[in-house]
């Protein structure tokens, strides 16, 4: 059974939802908000997950540079398509 939690614990999930803030939002005030509001989720996500265990810990830890590169990613192709 997969939860939300599953879906979090993958760095994909995380890229994903940078990709489509920079791309839909490209740079400005909105995206840059909602990139730190995803930081802020990434730390809550952190806190409430526990301590990391050895299997798990380079998913959960590369999540938010993950995050970050995607959200360049997209508004990168946000400059170039629009």
């Amino acid at each position: 059974m997969t939860t939300i939690l599953g879906y979090l614990d993958t760095p994909i999930s995380w890229a994903v939802v940078g990709f489509i803030i920079g791309l839909s939002l490209g740079v400005n005030f909105a995206s840059v908000a909602l990139v730190a509001i995803g930081l802020g989720a990434f730390i809550l996500y952190v806190f409430m997950h526990g301590p990391a265990k050895i299997r798990t810990e380079g998913k959960l830890f590369a999540a938010c540079p993950i995050f970050i590169v995607a959200w360049m990613v997209g508004f990168f192709v946000h400059g170039l398509v629009f």
